[in-house]
Parts: structure tokens; C-alpha cells; sequence
């Protein structure tokens, strides 16, 4: 059915800008941070709380929103979370301490991480898609990226042509005419318009047994061992490129570079996972997840120890961050992917949630740690060292991740 098909990659593309605006927010940090260290002079440890603090926020709203969009319009969600975006960012730029920077960002910005996030774009991609479901989640995943590849030279600047507060309101107009009219085009299930998904003429075959399943509980997701292979894992990359990316700036910084050098290597960094997520979007359906993920891995640890010889200068920076954002961006989509297969259709955004809650739990001390590591040592080799093991130890137990629903296994 081509109206089906049609709209259903139109989902994709407002998946694609809604988690480009999300995306952005971790990933231009470190330029954001530079003006708010210059004001308030918050320690290194205090000024990276900000990350901290998104994740623990939305860790606990990520299982509780994700249960609310199994059964509320994911459009009206989505709206609110556009609103409540450019709302932190015009309270930031009202800020009058660095604490208030802090509770901006766990009752604004991380329920509209949530609400326009990862969980929310699975919820609406796993009713579109069944046997497509790998090629439009990486897509759409991609976004996330493109917004770290933009928005870091869209603040750069706003930043250089405005004093920072009023750069972060023009950040925040930006971003209200970025997600809200793609908000307004969500439609929640191709049955809203007599549709099926895949653009088939019937339902699939696949989503046919997903939807037959019932909805899973709490219990249920808490107690497969494929939800905490797949969160650990997940989180190994995931953490680690948090902690990188956060304290980017600052490295580049330390190292030579000039604030205005070190905005490309973030946006370097966002065009090697663009590129990698697509890479997960053209072959995902074809050699599966587990081989990507554990191409994922070997190079998100090659990334990490070519971080290690930062004092080298730029130009090694430069190539080690392009290394963990081409693998490690290779890992960034397999949540989405494996929650709908694993966990049903029915209760994918329960799921969703229950995972992206236990990886943002994991990712809460990262940028600190980073900023902690570089309070004690005056270095950040430490934390790459660490993470680069971590992903390598993740290789051995990969083979072992079930890729279907538990009560197959047998």
C-alpha cells in the first residue's frame, strides 16, 4: 500500500529531527558549559552534575513515560516535550546560579529527553514497521547525530554574534520551530489511517505475533537475562561516549585548542555516528545485530585507547573521536532495535523505558567521574583506559544475547 508506505517513512523523518533536537542537548554541552563555567565557576566535577543530573532525571521518568506511551497519544507527548525543551533553555539563560542551571535541567530538559527521545521514536517506529523495523530505527537514530553535526555550529554562532544568555533564547526560538510542527505530523498507528505497517497490503507476519503477545510486566522485563545483557552492553558505549563528548571541549582546550577549535571535533564526532547509524539502518536486517554490535565494540575500544594519547595533540583527538563515533554510534541503535523483538510490540514502550532508565542509571556518574578523574589527575586517560576495557570484556558475552522473545527459548 503506498500511502502507507509513504507515511510510514514520514514517521521516520519526524523521528529523525525530533531525536536530532534531543540528541543535541548532550552533545553541545561542552560549548554551553564554557559560558556557564565563566559565570558561576563551578569546579570541573560540579559543572559536568548538569549531564548528571538529565540522566538520573530522566532514568526514573523513562520507565514511567515509556508505560504512558503504550496507551496516551504519542503525539500530544511529543508536543509537550518540544515545549518543555525550549523552556529549559530560556530558563537557563535566566539563571542566576549554577544550581538553578541544575534543577533546569531535571524538571525541563529531561522529561523532553524523554518525551521526544529514543523511547518515544521506538514506540512509534515498532507500530509502522515489522521486517523494515532495523532500516527505519537506524534512520531515524541517525538524528541524533545530524543534530550534534548541526547544532554545535548553529550555537558556536549564536554564541559569537550574542552574549550567552541571549544566544541561549535564540537557541531556544530555534528549537520550537525545530520539533513542534514535526510533532504535529506523528500518527500513532498505521490502523489510525487503515493502514498496515511495512506498507503491506495486510498486516505481517511478524507484527502479527507481536501484537498477539500479551503486554509483558515489570517483572517479567526485570527478570530476562536479555534485558540486563542488553542495557549492560548498551551502556558500556553509551556511558563512556557520554563522558567523552561532555568533556570534549574542555580536553581540546587543555591540550592547545581554542574554543573554537574544539566545536568541529564535536561535530566530527556527530558525523562519524551519522555515518554509523546508517550503517546500522542498511545492514542490521540483513547480518543481524549481533555482528554489528560486536564490530561496535572492538572499535569503540580502539577509539578509547587512541584517547589516551590526547597530550599528542589535535590532530589525535580529532582521530579518536571520529573512531568512537563511527563504532561506537554502531551501538547506539541496538536498544531500539532489540526491545521490540525481545519484548513484544504490546509493551515495547514499558520496555523501552525500563531499559533506557537502567542505561541512564549507568551513564549517571560518567561526566563527572570524567571531570572527577581530571580534579585528581590533571588528566582524563584514566576514564578512557577504563571504558576501552570494559568494551573489550563485552565481547565475550555478546554471542550469548537471545534475540527472541523468552518463551521461544528452548
Amino acid at each position: 500500500m503506498a500511502a502507507s508506505f509513504g507515511l510510514g517513512w514520514r514517521q521516520v523523518a519526524v523521528g529523525f529531527m525530533l531525536l536530532a533536537a534531543t540528541g543535541m542537548v548532550a552533545a553541545t554541552y561542552s560549548i554551553v558549559a564554557v559560558p556557564l563555567a565563566r559565570e558561576f565557576r563551578p569546579s570541573r566535577t560540579v559543572l559536568m552534575l548538569a549531564m548528571t543530573v538529565m540522566s538520573g532525571t530522566s532514568a526514573v521518568l523513562a520507565p514511567l513515560l515509556g508505560t504512558l506511551m503504550d496507551r496516551f497519544p504519542l503525539r500530544r507527548l511529543m508536543v509537550t516535550g518540544g515545549l518543555c525543551l525550549g523552556a529549559g533553555y530560556v530558563a537557563i539563560s535566566l539563571a542566576a546560579s549554577f544550581t538553578q542551571v541544575l534543577v533546569i535541567f531535571a524538571v525541563l530538559i529531561a522529561p523532553a529527553n524523554v518525551l521526544m527521545g529514543p523511547v518515544a521514536i521506538t514506540v512509534l517506529l515498532s507500530r509502522w514497521f515489522a521486517q523494515k523495523r532495523g532500516r527505519a530505527v537506524g534512520i531515524a537514530i541517525a538524528g541524533i547525530s545530524a543534530g550534534g553535526f548541526v547544532f554545535p555550529l548553529i550555537i558556536s554562532g549564536l554564541m559569537a554574534a550574542f552574549e550567552w544568555r541571549l544566544a541561549l533564547r535564540a537557541l531556544a526560538v530555534v528549537l520550537l520551530l525545530w520539533t513542534i510542527p514535526m510533532a504535529m505530523l506523528v500518527v500513532d498507528r498505521p490502523s489510525d489511517k487503515r493502514l498496515n505497517p511495512d506498507g503491506a497490503d495486510e498486516p505481517p507476519l511478524q507484527a502479527r505475533e507481536e501484537l498477539a503477545r500479551n503486554p509483558i510486566s515489570a517483572r517479567e522485563i526485570l527478570t530476562d537475562p536479555a534485558f540486563w545483557m542488553i542495557a549492560l552492553t548498551v551502556s558500556i558505549v553509551t556511558a563512556g561516549l557520554k563522558g567523552m563528548i561532555t568533556n570534549l571541549a574542555p580536553l581540546a582546550i587543555d591540550t592547545g585548542a581554542t574554543a573554537a577549535q574544539a566545536a568541529p571535533l564535536i561535530s566530527i564526532y556527530s558525523a562519524c555516528g551519522f555515518i554509523a547509524k546508517l550503517n546500522f539502518a542498511a545492514l542490521s536486517d540483513k547480518v543481524g545485530p549481533k555482528v554489528l554490535m560486536f564490530c561496535g565494540l572492538g572499535g569503540f575500544a580502539a577509539g578509547m585507547v587512541c584517547l589516551t594519547q590526547a597530550e599528542a595533540g589535535y590532530g589525535v583527538i580529532a582521530l579518536g573521536v571520529a573512531i568512537t563515533g563511527l563504532f561506537g554510534g554502531l551501538m547506539v541503535p541496538a536498544e531500539s532495535y532489540l526491545a521490540p523483538r525481545i519484548f513484544g510490540q504490546r509493551g515495547v514502550g514499558r520496555a523501552m523505558g525500563m531499559l533506557s532508565g537502567a542505561i541512564l542509571l549507568a551513564m549517571l556518574a560518567t561526566p563527572p567521574l570524567y571531570g572527577l578523574m581530571y580534579d585528581v589527575t590533571g588528566s582524563y586517560t584514566g576514564m578512557f583506559w577504563i571504558f576501552a576495557a570494559a568494551a573489550v570484556a563485552a565481547l565475550f558475552w555478546v554471542p550469548m544475547l537471545r534475540l527472541h522473545p523468552r518463551e521461544q527459548a528452548a
